[in-house]
């Protein structure tokens, strides 16, 4: 969760430090004067536009929204890209004058690139996660990179504590990011960090984040490389043939009476969707820094541990299902066999014509090629004994022949992007996507009807955003296919999971501090002949709910019978039970309703 604040003019950074070095907790908002906006073009706040503002301009030539070094602030257009139209405003602008920027940039601080609605609560684990900062212009003068401090209250790893970890996050003008590594040490509790940024005009601003840290509920779902065989010579409909040979055939990629060509294009478009599919995990095209899942896919059978996934025919389930799998929650089934699970797992290209045979982008991609739409199978028209030829060079070809092979590259593209696509979603589910419900429980995941595993927004929408893991229903055919449209992307919540930076755990319900145990009073009970006991528990940090448990070494604790805590969380009332708990000296062991423990060491005696 990410709050921030400002302070105007230069005092905003020692103001900040102090603060941090206090260790404040308590969020404390700095209303400023009235602000003064810069002029146009003004980027360095100064309230002139001029050569400084020029040095400032000119590197940034080129850069479009989502690159490294884009800065809005000089984007005087507002159309995504700094190009000629910017620099030609900017000399339209340049000598006019006004306010001296008063404007303090933005500033936000998460999890993993993880957006501010879905990071109320985040949860990492201790092998390792990124914090990232976002900031920007704010409508005034340039951000200064270079400015940016950062601190925490615990330890992070190698990070100690209260030390200023700005200059070691890699920055670029609107974003920068701390790597935390794998860190065994680091405390499972609630961590706080702080970060703070200035514009060339000395405004400031920073801003607050809470998070968890704890060990995964059943070891990282990635930790180990994930093997996925998808298998496309099965016959699980009972037809004639191959069920995704049958699929080539519906779409008039192939025929059965040129079985040289059909297996040619068969293993080409195969290959073509291994590589496809292997992309979507690669990378999600506009963060840097980020790295491939550890994951990889093949067509032919391999020789380590694997899952299954089946590719072709048509889905018992019903026409209109292109694909299916089981959500394995935390990827705890890494060898699964979806193929034998039940007919109604995999993944099913006749499905496409029945979803999307009235779109005008899929009857351009197919027109040449499918009998249904007009055109000629692939193998059946004598041009393409040619144009199919190893040997044969696009440089020496006819008309005829290009508009041919235009045809059939068009289908062929069309067809695997739109499989891969499946294959990336239903192998989503297999991996543990999108476990239903908020963080940290779940992924933002629907809980029922279509959206059910699937992602939906805060508010239980479909995201406008096109996300693979979007419910397969919302998706037109330009957006599966990529055929006008940008392809889809793991939103950055499930590209956190798949790379085990975030874990998964339903007790962490909010970011609470670590409970502490002081005293045990009386530190000596005796049942005295009856069989109840009870004795407080004095400290701080308590949940309303609590489990107590007394610990003497054995390889079973003895739980207490009942633990009450007071108002405040200063204390609870435990009860012990003489059929329970046998007289001896104990450890008092206090676990919050989160997970977080605290004990004491033989803070309890019991007797008889």
């Amino acid at each position: 969760m990410s709050t921030s604040s400002r302070r105007t003019g230069k005092l905003w950074l020692s103001s900040f430090r102090s603060w941090i070095a206090g260790a404040v907790l308590a969020l404390v908002l700095f209303a400023p004067d009235a602000l003064g906006a810069p002029a146009a073009g003004d980027l360095d706040g100064n309230g002139s536009v001029g050569a400084s503002d020029e040095a400032l301009l000119a590197p940034l030539y080129g850069q479009i929204d989502g690159g490294a070094l884009y800065d809005p602030a000089a984007d005087l257009d507002g159309d995504g890209t700094i190009g000629l139209r910017d620099l030609a405003r900017f000399g339209a602008l340049f000598g006019n004058t006004g306010d001296v920027d008063q404007t303090p940039p933005t500033i936000s601080i998460s999890l993993d690139d993880i957006p501010d609605d879905m990071n109320d609560v985040l949860v990492a684990p201790p092998g390792g996660f990124q914090i990232t900062v976002h900031f920007d212009s704010g409508g005034g003068s340039l951000v200064r990179p270079e400015t940016l401090e950062a601190y925490s209250l615990l330890d992070l790893g190698p990070y100690a504590k209260l030390s200023n970890l700005g200059p070691m996050f890699e920055s670029t003008p609107t974003r920068a990011v701390l790597e935390i590594p794998p860190s065994p040490s680091i405390a499972r509790t609630t961590h706080l960090v702080f970060a703070g940024v200035s514009d060339r005009a000395g405004n400031g601003q920073f801003a607050v984040f809470a998070f968890g840290v704890r060990d995964f509920v059943l070891g990282a779902p990635m930790g180990t490389l994930q093997t996925i065989f998808l298998d496309f010579d099965q016959n699980r409909s009972l037809g004639p043939d191959i069920d995704f040979l049958e699929s080539l055939r519906e779409f008039g990629l192939s025929s059965a009476t040129a079985p040289a060509i059909e297996a040619q294009v068969r293993n080409l478009i195969v290959a073509e969707i291994v590589s496809r599919t292997q992309a979507y995990f690669e990378s999600i095209g506009s963060l840097p820094g980020d790295a491939p899942v550890n994951i990889q896919f093949q067509s032919s059978l391999p020789g380590v541990p694997h899952s299954r996934l089946c590719v072709g025919g048509e889905s018992s389930a019903g026409s209109i299902f292109l694909g299916a799998a089981p959500l394995d929650m935390h990827n705890a089934a890494k060898t699964s066999d979806d193929c034998s699970l039940s007919p109604q797992f995999g993944v099913f290209p006749h499905a496409i014509d029945n979803l999307w045979g009235g779109s005008a982008d899929f009857q351009a991609a197919f027109d040449g090629v499918d009998p249904g739409l007009g055109g000629v199978p692939v193998g059946e028209d004598p041009l393409d004994v040619t144009i199919l030829d190893p040997g044969f060079h696009v440089a020496t070809a006819s008309s005829a022949q290009l508009d041919r092979l235009l045809a059939i590259v068009d289908a062929v593209d069309a067809f695997s992007q739109t499989i891969a696509t499946a294959i990336a979603h239903e192998t989503g589910h297999m991996l543990g996507l999108t476990a239903p419900g908020p963080t940290p429980a779940g992924l933002y995941g629907g809980a029922s009807g279509n959206a059910k595993d699937h992602n939906v927004t805060v508010a239980g929408t479909t995201p406008s955003q096109n996300y693979l893991m979007n419910p397969g229903g919302s998706f037109s055919f330009a957006e599966i296919s990529g055929r006008g449209a940008d392809l889809p992307v793991f939103r950055p919540l499930s590209w956190a999971y798949l790379h085990d930076r975030i874990a998964l755990n339903s007790q962490v319900t909010g970011l609470y501090l670590a409970p502490t145990l002081q005293s045990i009073d009386p530190g000596s009970v005796s049942f005295g002949g009856g069989y109840q006991a009870n004795f407080e528990l004095l400290g701080a940090n308590f949940t309303p709910t609590i489990g107590v448990k007394l610990l003497n070494g054995g390889p079973i604790p003895y739980s207490v019978s009942s633990a009450v805590v007071a108002a405040g969380g200063a204390s609870a009332t435990a009860t012990i039970s003489s059929f329970l708990v046998p007289p001896g000296t104990y450890d008092v062991q206090l676990t919050n309703a989160d997970g977080q423990q605290a004990t004491l060491l033989a803070a309890l005696q019991v007797t008889p």
